[in-house]
């Protein structure tokens, strides 16, 4: 499994290495620890500062050796270009199948979600899935996992395919949370739910509950994980919207859910 971990050599990152490193202890994994910079500030770029940023991508690299990572799986890349075209193009080149980055828990972000724009973009126009893995995350393999939907969406479902590259599902008791507000399901979304449960029921969780909005939105905060379905808007704005009350604060890792089919 290749891995690219987003590093701007904050605390964030190095929380989220962190977790990145327990998540996929003894597993088969390469990291490409990845620095950005945006093409306008290429200018102001000199040797220095690309030296500068390299000695930082060394030691991010130095501590996922020090966490038991071969050298030779870990690989770090610094890129001065468009931010989102950047990232499309180490994803197809190194052929990676998830994205880590972190999360502030305290920011105020002018998006109206609990990210900012940077990372909204990622997770919206990056065809790849994401872990935005927030400061307050415990370094504890998953447990307990959430998965709301709507039963709206009835595209592909190849999204769920990275959960079998995923070490902690096997040990995980998966809620899938209904937020039709009982509404009654329709033909499409009749099919939806069936398809849903279907890829759901092929991987190897641990246990899988059905629960209904409202019955346990309250305790939230007691999942380890939140998968979403990076697609399905209606969803993801009930979730991360700073100005609706389904979340106090993002606390737990999430995984934004993208079809794996190759670009």
């Amino acid at each position: 499994m290749n891995v690219v971990l987003l590093s701007d050599f904050s605390s964030l990152s190095t929380h989220m290495l962190d977790y990145a490193a327990m998540l996929f202890k003894n597993q088969d994994v390469n990291f490409t620890i990845l620095h950005l910079e945006s093409s306008c500030q290429k200018e102001s770029l000199n040797k220095n500062h690309s030296i500068i940023f390299n000695q930082k991508l060394k030691k991010d690299r130095k501590f996922l050796e020090s966490k038991g990572f071969d050298k030779k799986n870990i690989q770090t890349k610094l890129i001065v270009g468009p931010y989102i075209e950047s990232i499309r193009h180490v994803i197809i080149k190194e052929q990676i199948s998830l994205i880590m980055l972190g999360n502030s828990s305290k920011e105020i972000f002018s998006t109206g979600l609990f990210f900012d724009k940077k990372t909204l973009e990622i997770i919206t126009k990056v065809k790849c899935s994401v872990v935005l893995v927030p400061e307050q995350a415990h370094l504890e393999l998953p447990k307990t996992a959430l998965l709301p939907t709507d039963f709206s969406i009835t595209s592909e479902y190849s999204i769920f395919n990275i959960l079998n590259l995923l070490p902690f599902v096997k040990q995980t008791n998966l809620s899938l949370l209904s937020t039709g507000h009982n509404k009654t399901l329709g033909p499409n979304r009749k099919q939806s739910k069936d398809l849903i449960y279907r890829a759901i029921n092929s991987l190897e969780f641990k246990n899988i509950e059905e629960i209904n909005y409202g019955s346990k939105v309250i305790g939230i905060k007691e999942f380890d994980i939140i998968m979403v379905m990076a697609k399905n808007l209606s969803i993801f704005q009930d979730l991360f919207s700073t100005s609706r009350p389904f979340l106090n604060s993002l606390e737990a890792p999430v995984l934004f859910l993208h079809d794996s089919k190759k670009l």
